[in-house]
């Protein structure tokens, strides 16, 4: 890795760090997801992991240092430079991420119809929202399909982004929802309320980062592959 690829490395952990720090005082809504999913598609995944490793690591100056948050970071934006720098890059993605919509939609949907083993105090909101966010993802699934149908590159992923961005979404609050009560060794029941708690910010987060880079893939990328001139 030469000297320019650390600098855009540099450059784009400011970038997020800023953007994070910006837009951390609204719930639910960031955009992080779409501006790193722009530049590990424009400049792939290796490029990608070290941004996300320092991003990571560097975010606790300003958000203060948790060990669990550190681990949980390190696992998800690596796993996720990994997804957008090589699945989505080559075009992989087309295939699988209407399946894998389809099985979260189906999970959601019938945990929503049949309810949860839970308190009162979470059940309605909880399966409003696990309905909501199965209505979410089946419209994803028709997106994708449907943008498969037109046999037109530039819409397929736009496609595969977004419905990417959902599924890591909802993978990073599931693994949230494992790794911090492990981590602090909660009780059952603290575990489970964690978890159940997680899903009322799984909702607007989902939906704010399958929009977001709906909204901003394309164009970011783009911006990003000229720049591409400086940082060769």
């Amino acid at each position: 890795m030469n000297s320019k690829e650390l600098a855009r490395c540099a450059v784009m952990t400011a970038a997020l760090i800023a953007v994070q720090y910006a837009l951390g005082f609204i719930s639910g809504v960031e955009l992080v997801t779409a501006v790193f999913a722009s530049f590990c598609y424009a400049f792939g995944t290796k490029s990608g992991v070290l941004t996300a490793v320092a991003f990571s690591l560097l975010r606790c100056v300003i958000f203060g240092f948790m060990p669990n948050v550190v681990l949980l970071y390190l696992i998800y934006y690596t796993a996720f430079a990994a997804v957008f720098g090589t699945l989505i890059r080559k075009k992989a993605a087309v295939k699988f991420c209407p399946a894998i919509l389809s099985v979260l939609c189906v999970a959601s949907g019938i945990s929503a119809a049949l309810g949860l083993p839970i308190s009162a105090v979470y059940q309605l909101r909880v399966r409003v929202m696990l309905g909501v966010l199965a209505a979410i993802l089946a419209a994803l699934v028709g997106f994708s399909l449907w943008a498969r149908a037109q046999q037109k590159s530039e819409l397929s992923l736009l496609a595969s982004a977004a419905s990417a961005a959902a599924i890591m979404t909802v993978l990073f609050t599931l693994s949230d929802d494992v790794i911090t009560p492990i981590f602090y060794g909660y009780s059952k029941e603290a575990a489970a309320a964690y978890f159940y708690g997680g899903f009322l910010a799984m909702l607007p987060q989902t939906v704010c980062a399958a929009i977001s880079v709906f909204v901003l893939f394309l164009p970011l990328t783009r911006a990003l592959e000229k720049s591409k001139q400086i940082w060769g």
